[in-house]
């Protein structure tokens, strides 16, 4: 597999014909068109749909981020126009606080019409809550692809929000290649936004409405908030060939602890509402791991590295379970007399990620060759053209006043158990297998005739683990959500075709080899019913007890059958 670092961004672009945007949202936001992605096949619904097809009982995350009103417009003595957009807060750093300041503040900014203003101050006089007053922006420093601007106003009773609510234009996306209008000022913010700061909106929010979200809570679906202010960043494209040489944009995010309680009492895993969701929850398993390691840390040296998770995943060791990561949180939290994470992500989610938290996202449909369309592809691994190609076919509207989706992951999930097989978190099969250690279950059938003899099967030589060995009749993961006795049933059935109702368990253990861990429910029944292949299974058949004892340790049968066999059944005396 390529290494996500040297993915080429030409694979992930398409044609976007000008009429399939969406310049403008429609007059009720819920009417849009939802594509829901399951289980590999597509279909197609309205979004008030999507509170029926939402997992029961699950948790459901939106980003309360407020899009603020971000460009200010100076005019030289020239007569020049300078357009002035604000990026994030620099001095201070805080959100809250530089927007509750008074007479001065500094921002981190994108300056249009640049090369007009070489020097001195830009002054502009305004009208703010009925007063007329002075506002200046001094240009500072450069700062990535922006500069440090400097506002003074000289008011001591007079906030930095209240002038950018008095004279600054909401942005809207520059693909809608139109001038921001009155009715952007509410079609352009979600209807639960709270928290200012973002320069673009969540869009994937934008279609819920008060019904909507009333649905979703009679429904039995949790709903909790988190933020993360989305910066310009979100609008730049990937001109690199290989992403590894594109920068991610640093993105303020706020997790309250009783997310991360809501996350833990639903096993790790919840629906995100919002590639801005996301990467905020996805990015809390990283900030885990630092916190894990250096619990002394401030709250800006747990900013996530755009590379971290690949960088992590490659190196040795045992990694922490989310559940663990999570933990790793709260004990933050605890030592530092804190009750909400406020720190920063520049999480880049590509091909080859793992998902550790996020099982659905709603999401609309976004830009070709995007770092976006990077993170649906990851999700639905490599499925996009398809679900693309359908939106495409059928008349979906795109981008951000565009329709939506949701995605349910494809990958097989796992529950992680403590010893008492009590379930933890979850992850994927993938990851239970790359060497991890996370301790999921496993159950395992042996199949006895009325003689005494033991039917075994042989597994195919595709599988990853012991390939063309003979093992126990019946093994296999028990999945999210179910039962022991569930998995027993389903397993027998799928894979020799008997009723294993009156099997008994003899006993459990826990089974560690080179690439996983497991623990092991035995179960044993006798039974004279003819087992039936399926096509997980390559051969199967009956072997007496001395058959058995002359194979062992020859390696035709997996280890995990020669330990029962010799520890549970006592190498068949």
């Amino acid at each position: 597999m390529t290494r996500t670092e040297h993915i080429q961004i030409e694979d992930y672009k398409y044609h976007l014909p000008d009429e399939h945007i969406a310049k403008y949202p429609l007059e009720q936001r819920d009417q849009s068109k939802l594509l829901h992605y399951h289980g590999g096949e597509i279909q197609e619904y309205g979004f008030r749909s999507l509170p029926k097809l939402l997992p029961k009982g699950a948790l459901m995350i939106f980003n309360n981020t407020k899009v603020i009103y971000a460009r200010l417009h100076f005019q030289k003595s020239t007569g020049a126009n300078i357009e002035i957009f604000c990026l994030e807060p620099h001095r201070p750093t805080d959100y809250a606080q530089s927007f509750a300041q008074t007479r001065s503040c500094s921002w981190i900014c994108m300056v249009g019409n640049l090369k007009k203003w070489k020097e001195g101050a830009l002054v502009k006089e305004i009208e703010v809550a009925g007063r007329v007053i002075q506002l200046s922006a001094t240009r500072g420093e450069t700062h990535d692809t922006g500069h440090v601007i400097t506002f003074e106003w000289g008011h001591d009773d007079i906030s930095f929000s209240e002038i950018l609510d008095a004279i600054g234009e909401l942005p809207i996306p520059p693909y809608l290649n139109r001038d921001t209008e009155a009715s952007d000022l509410s079609t352009y913010q979600t209807v639960y936004s709270k928290i200012k700061g973002s320069v673009a909106a969540p869009t994937a929010g934008l279609h819920f409405t008060p019904e909507v979200l009333q649905a979703i809570d009679q429904g039995g679906i949790t709903r909790g908030e988190i933020t993360l202010h989305v910066g310009a960043g979100t609008f730049k494209p990937v001109k690199s060939e290989a992403i590894g040489d594109h920068t991610m944009h640093a993105e303020w995010i706020a997790v309250g602890r009783n997310i991360i309680e809501q996350l833990l009492a639903h096993h790790c895993q919840c629906v995100a509402v919002g590639t801005t969701s996301v990467r905020t929850l996805e990015s809390l398993y990283y900030i885990g791991v630092m916190a894990h390691h250096n619990p002394d840390a401030s709250p800006e040296e747990l900013a996530v590295p755009q590379w971290m998770p690949y960088e992590y995943a490659r190196a040795e060791g045992e990694k922490l379970t989310p559940h663990e990561a999570l933990c790793a949180i709260l004990d933050y939290l605890d030592r530092h007399g804190l009750n909400t994470l406020c720190t920063s992500t520049r999480i880049i989610i590509a091909p080859g990620y793992h998902f550790h938290y996020v099982r659905h996202i709603v999401t609309n449909f976004h830009q070709p060759g995007s770092t976006l369309l990077l993170l649906v592809s990851a999700f639905v691994r490599g499925d996009w053209h398809r679900i693309y190609d359908y939106a495409l076919a059928h008349d979906f509207r795109f981008l951000s006043y565009g329709d939506s989706s949701l995605l349910d992951t494809p990958d097989e999930i796992l529950p992680l158990v403590n010893r008492n097989g009590e379930t933890l978190s979850c992850a994927t099969r993938q990851e239970c297998h790359a060497h991890t250690h996370w301790l999921h279950p496993v159950v395992h059938l042996h199949v006895f005739a009325p003689d005494g003899s033991l039917y075994l099967q042989k597994r195919p030589d595709w599988k990853d683990i012991q390939p063309s060995k003979w093992d126990t009749a019946v093994g296999g993961h028990i999945a999210m959500g179910e039962t022991v006795a569930e998995a027993l049933l389903r397993e027998s059935a799928e894979e020799i075709g008997i009723d294993a109702t009156g099997a008994t368990l003899v006993r459990t253990y826990i089974h560690q080899s080179e690439v996983e861990r497991e623990l092991v429910y035995i179960y044993r029944i006798e039974t004279d019913a003819t087992p039936t292949l399926s096509e997980e299974v390559a051969d199967g058949r009956y072997f007496t007890a001395d058959e058995i004892r002359q194979r062992i340790g020859t390696g035709y049968f997996t280890p995990n059958f020669e330990q029962e066999w010799l520890d549970t059944f006592g190498g068949g005396k």
